[in-house]
C-alpha cells in the first residue's frame, strides 16, 4: 500500500536525498527533487522546493547540446520511496 501526500494539502517533499514515486492522477514515476537551503543563523536551514528531476525516462530538450532535461509530468501526488512495502522473497 502507498501512502500517497497531496502537494495541495501537505505541499512538496523536502529531503533531497530521498527518491519518490510521484503521480499525476494517471501515470506513475520516480523522481528525485531539487531546491535551496537557506541558512539562517540559528542553524536551523529551511529547503525551498524548486523542482521535480524525473526518472530514467525524463528527455534533455535539445539534447545534441546539453539542453534542458524535461520532466513531463505534473505530479500531484508523492510518496518517499523507502515507504513502499515490496513482496518477501520467499
Amino acid at each position: 500500500m502507498v501512502k500517497w501526500r497531496s502537494i495541495s494539502k501537505i505541499g512538496y517533499p523536502t529531503d533531497m536525498n530521498k527518491k519518490y514515486l510521484v503521480s499525476d492522477g494517471k501515470d506513475i514515476s520516480t523522481s528525485n527533487i531539487s531546491g535551496k537551503m537557506h541558512f539562517k543563523g540559528d542553524g536551523n536551514p529551511t529547503f525551498t522546493f524548486t523542482e521535480w528531476l524525473g526518472d530514467d525516462n525524463t528527455y534533455e530538450y535539445n539534447d545534441c547540446c546539453s539542453g534542458v532535461f524535461i520532466f513531463d509530468m505534473k505530479p500531484t501526488h508523492w510518496s518517499p520511496i523507502e515507504e513502499v512495502n515490496l513482496p518477501e522473497l520467499t
